[in-house]
């Protein structure tokens, strides 16, 4: 193993560790259960008219929390250690600083999309176990497995938003407020294209690549930093 990947993979297990010890980590289990369960109330209460629509219901009320799980876990792997730990921008490290990054990144952000994922299906499986289809239902107004794997790329561009950010800022709380600004100007920008008929898959693939284009520059500058 060279000296980059042992870096990624020490400091994964570090971000295990940090997370563990600061309780963050059930920050994690968040969209897994409170998404399914909001997600039952909904339908229970709202007597959801379509399985459809109750799925992509559902799917929204969990992207909305793995939205806010990623933000400031991936805010806090960032900008927490740039504020905090001053000997990352004084002193040489013993490690390579983007795959130390990469490594930490690599556990908040793809916990946070795994959880969703499993949250999702969870949300799938109870719709159609909870809601009585009827032939006389509208048509739920997005399709739900294109919304499933549409909001995948939403979550990904606020992760790779908020990584540049924390760089940038070298703070964890405003590169959590630029996460939070970037995605109500993007769920602005994509219902507008909704209401307007022109919301193709292309709007999420541009967004996940806007997030590896952020989470790429992030990486890269911080291996600049010189304080």
């Amino acid at each position: 193993m060279n000296v980059h990947a042992a870096a990624a993979v020490t400091n994964a297990r570090w971000e295990v560790t940090r997370l563990r010890r600061s309780r963050r980590v059930w920050l994690l289990l968040i969209p897994v259960v409170a998404g399914p369960v909001g997600s039952t109330i909904a339908d229970l209460y709202l007597r959801v008219p379509s399985v459809g629509t109750a799925e992509v219901l559902g799917l929204l009320i969990t992207a909305g929390l793995a939205a806010l799980v990623v933000l400031d876990l991936t805010a806090l792997a960032v900008g927490e250690d740039l504020a905090l730990r001053t000997h990352y921008i004084t002193f040489a490290l013993p490690q390579p600083r983007g795959s130390a990054l990469l490594g930490r990144l690599g556990v908040v952000v793809g916990g946070s999309l795994a959880t969703y994922g499993a949250g999702a299906v969870l949300v799938l499986g109870l719709a159609g176990a909870l809601v009585v289809a009827t032939p006389s239902a509208p048509t739920p107004i997005l399709v739900p497995s294109h919304l499933a794997f549409g909001l995948l790329g939403l979550l990904g561009f606020l992760g790779g938003v908020t990584a540049a950010a924390g760089v940038v800022t070298r703070s964890a709380s405003q590169a959590l407020v630029a996460g939070i600004l970037a995605g109500v100007v993007t769920i602005g920008l994509g219902s507008w294209l909704l209401l307007e008929r022109m919301l193709t898959p292309w709007f999420p693939v541009g967004l996940a690549l806007a997030g590896i284009v952020g989470f790429g520059w992030c990486l890269a500058q911080y291996t600049r930093i010189d304080g």
